[in-house]
């Protein structure tokens, strides 16, 4: 009962830091993860070529998105533009 009590948990804790990965490589996307993702694969293609003051840059729309992409790349760029509105007002 002990060890089928510890395979679970060992299990239920894997399974959470699987999807707690999956949805950090969403939402912080980079063009060169140490592993392959499931949900969501992000390519050099997806950035600017250049780097910008040690930052990738998300292009804004790519033809070859699907949905998913799609969200990230909207959300992303909301955060970019509110962030410099914050910069460029002083706050």
């Amino acid at each position: 009962m002990i060890i089928f009590n510890v395979v679970i948990t060992m299990y239920a804790t894997c399974t959470f830091l699987t999807v707690a990965d999956e949805i950090w490589n969403i939402e912080n996307p980079r063009p060169y993860p140490k592993q392959k993702y499931y949900a969501l694969q992000w390519e050099e293609k997806d950035f600017y070529t250049k780097k910008y003051k040690g930052q990738w840059i998300l292009r804004k729309h790519r033809k070859t998105d699907n949905k998913t992409k799609e969200i990230v790349r909207r959300k992303y760029w909301n955060k970019r533009n509110q962030a410099s509105k914050r910069v460029a007002s002083g706050q």
